[in-house]
């Protein structure tokens, strides 16, 4: 069932949603380096919740990670049932695969 406040999807192909957002990134070199910060920002907010959940067992670390889990999660499936690319999807396991290296990086590392 279609949501009533969503736009009907064009018939032209245009993006929508998720993909009108991160789709520019991707296609002009000129945001790569944007890109790349924006990656790093959100791969350390990932991997230092998984750090303070896991390690110090920390309950508000805890309570993040499952609000990070649970927004990834809902975002994808909301994309997916509205027929979107798979865009998001990528970024969205992307992120986690990056957030979770990037913990067990700092652990064997020993800065965490």
């Amino acid at each position: 069932m279609a949501d009533p406040d969503e736009p009907a999807p064009s018939a032209n192909g245009e993006p929508r949603g998720a993909e009108l957002w991160l789709a520019p990134f991707f296609r002009d070199s000129s945001l790569w380096p944007v890109l790349c910060v924006a990656v790093a920002i959100f791969v350390v907010l990932g991997a230092s919740a998984l750090l303070l959940a896991f390690v110090e067992r920390n309950p508000f670390a805890v309570a993040a990670l499952l609000l990070l889990l649970w927004i990834s999660v809902d975002a994808v499936i909301r994309d997916r049932r509205r027929g979107r690319s798979r865009l998001l999807l990528g970024c969205v396991t992307g992120f986690w695969l990056l957030s979770i290296a990037a913990a067990a990086g700092a652990r064997w590392a020993g800065w965490f």
